[in-house]
Formats: structure tokens, sequence, C-alpha cells
């Protein structure tokens, strides 16, 4: 009877010692995930660690408020925690965290860029020409860069980091692949710094549902993005998009001309409530009212909804849609008669 409680006691302290030091593995080494992306994390005056804790949990930045909760309290750095804002991001350890923390090391402010959907890449050119002038010009090289995964190209410097940039067929520049949302940097980073940022965070977009739908229906990433590109300058809720998606999607089907008025905005760097017949009918491969099928690369940065919406299109009974244009509501049609009638009859 001794031997055997002897080894319940000794397999309860084996188990207990194991398990502490597995929970101190989680404490000092785990991660959310591999994602550099970053994101503001706020700490209020005030805040105590448990606080700390949950709204770090809650944003998706630590796994364990408890794991955060013990490593503040067992080295004493909880009680050193300054407030402020700050640049974290996934892949952090509590301890960098912690670090950051203690030692106040607040993002700076005044490095920021915010990129809404649907802007082009002159458009963030023009946004880092306000903001960072002295590294916007190798920002344009970048992003301008019309060979892509070629082996000699003067001007590719990220393709080997990132496979979709190989799919890129030449003669197309990284148009489509900025992906928009709000980026911090500072004073240190590079044009390529912030080019990867972006770059990283489309990836980061593309999930394996998406990757594995696009497959599935034997399109290409590059297809789908130049879709969404057009769908995002076209319509603005998520319901439209999908429609409109719908049709375009159709339309490529049958051999039919998408018509899109977005298309001709891009390269004619114009935008205007209606387009003329002579509009219509200037040269350009990216000008769909005379060709067939997609343009050869996105006219815009799309954000996720769109992209969702080229992945996953509505299918419809509507062949044709317009913009009321006091109102902004798209009004769709099944025919090309039912089209020339809302056209006379919101006056277009």
């Amino acid at each position: 009877m001794r031997k055997f409680i002897f080894f319940i006691l000794f397999f309860l302290i084996v188990t207990i010692f194991l398990g502490y030091r597995f929970f101190l593995g989680r404490v000092y080494n785990s991660t959310v995930s591999q994602s550099n992306l970053t994101s503001e994390f706020e700490i209020f005056q005030g805040m105590g660690l448990k606080d700390i804790g949950v709204g770090l949990e809650k944003a998706g930045l630590i796994k364990s408020q408890y794991y955060f909760d013990y490593y503040g309290w067992k080295t004493g750095l909880g009680k050193k925690i300054q407030a402020g804002k700050y640049q974290l991001s996934p892949n952090m350890k509590i301890p960098e965290m912690f670090e950051i923390f203690s030692g106040g090391k607040v993002k700076d402010e005044s490095y920021k860029i915010t990129v809404p959907e649907g802007y082009t890449n002159k458009k963030i050119v023009n946004l880092l020409k306000e903001i960072r002038p002295e590294i916007a010009g190798d920002f344009e090289s970048i992003v301008t860069c019309r060979c892509l995964g070629q082996t000699d190209c003067q001007c590719d410097q990220l393709s080997s980091e990132y496979d979709f940039l190989k799919k890129i067929p030449v003669g197309v520049d990284m148009e489509g692949y900025l992906f928009p949302d709000t980026y911090f940097f500072d004073q240190n980073d590079s044009a390529v710094d912030l080019v990867k940022k972006f770059l990283d965070n489309f990836s980061e977009k593309i999930s394996p549902v998406i990757k594995d739908k696009i497959s599935a229906e034997g399109r290409t990433l590059h297809e789908v993005i130049t879709l969404a590109s057009i769908v995002e300058r076209e319509v603005k809720t998520d319901k439209d998009r999908a429609l409109v998606s719908g049709i375009f999607w159709q339309r490529i089907a049958d051999e039919h001309p998408l018509q899109s008025c977005a298309t001709l905005a891009y390269f004619l760097d114009v935008d205007k409530p209606q387009f003329s017949i002579e509009d219509t009918q200037i040269q350009s491969p990216y000008n769909t009212y005379l060709y067939k099928g997609l343009p050869p690369g996105p006219i815009s940065n799309p954000g996720i909804k769109s992209i969702e919406a080229a992945v996953f299109p509505e299918k419809s009974d509507y062949y044709f849609f317009l913009s009321d244009p006091k109102t902004g509501a798209i009004i769709y049609s099944k025919n090309g008669q039912e089209h020339n009638e809302n056209k006379l009859k919101y006056g277009l």
C-alpha cells in the first residue's frame, strides 16, 4: 500500500511539475500567429494589469490574459506599464510586450497612412508624398515595376518573397495588391519596408478558403483581384458587390464585353458622371467597351468585401446595371431593352 501511495504522490508531483513547465512555456513563448502585421493598442491611465490582458486577448494579440497577468505579477513589470498608444503584432511574445510597455515605447503618431478601399497606387504615392516625401520616389518605382518575376527585371525587389507577385503578367505592376488599410511606420522604415507591409497585409487577407474557392472555379488570383478592383469602383454595398460580380463573371463566360465605366476612368485618369461614346472608342487594353474579358490587371486596390464578392458572386437574371445619378442606387436590368429604358428614365 505504501508503494502505491508513494507512486500516486510521485505521479502527482511529476504531473504538477510538467504542467507548470508547460504553463511557463506558454507564458514566455506563446504567440497568436506568425503574422507581423501591426495594430494599435492603447493603454489608458488607471488601467490595471487584468484590464490590459483582457484587452490584448480581445484584440487577438495574446492567447490568454492569464499568461499575461502571471508574467506581469511574477516579474514585477506589471507595475511599470506606462499609458500610451503602442504598435503590436500577433507574433510578439508576452515578454516582448512587457518590454515595450514598461519602456514606454509608444508608436509615433506622425507616421501613419490610411488608404481607402478603391485607391489606386498613384493615389497611394500621392499620400506618401505628403507624409514621407523622401521615400515616395523609391516607393513609386517599386510598385510600378512591370516585369515582376522576370530574371532580368531591374526594378523587381520583392517577387522572390511573394509568390503572387511572380504570377502577375509581364507589363502589369502591383496595382490591386497594396491592400487598403491604416498603416504605421517609423523614421527608419524604407520604401521596401512600407511596400512589404502592404503586401504582407494582402497575403494575410487571402485566406485558404478564398484560395480554395478560386482554384475550384478554375480561376487565378490575378483574375479575381482584377475583377474585384472593378467591382470596388463600380458599387458600394455588399449586396450590390455580389450581384455586380455575378453579372461580370457571366458576361465573361458569354464573351460579352464588361462595359465598365470604371475601367474608362482608370486609363483616362478622369472620373465623370457619364462617359461619352467617343470615350468608349479610345484604344486601350483597359477599355472594356472595346475588348472582351478582363483588362490586363486591376484598376484599383480592392478591399476584402469586393474580393469576397469576386470569389463568391451572386447569380441572378440580371445582365445590366446603372447608377442613379441622384441617389447612387444601383438599378438592374435583365436585358438590353430594360437597360435602355432605365437609361432614359434616369437621364443617362
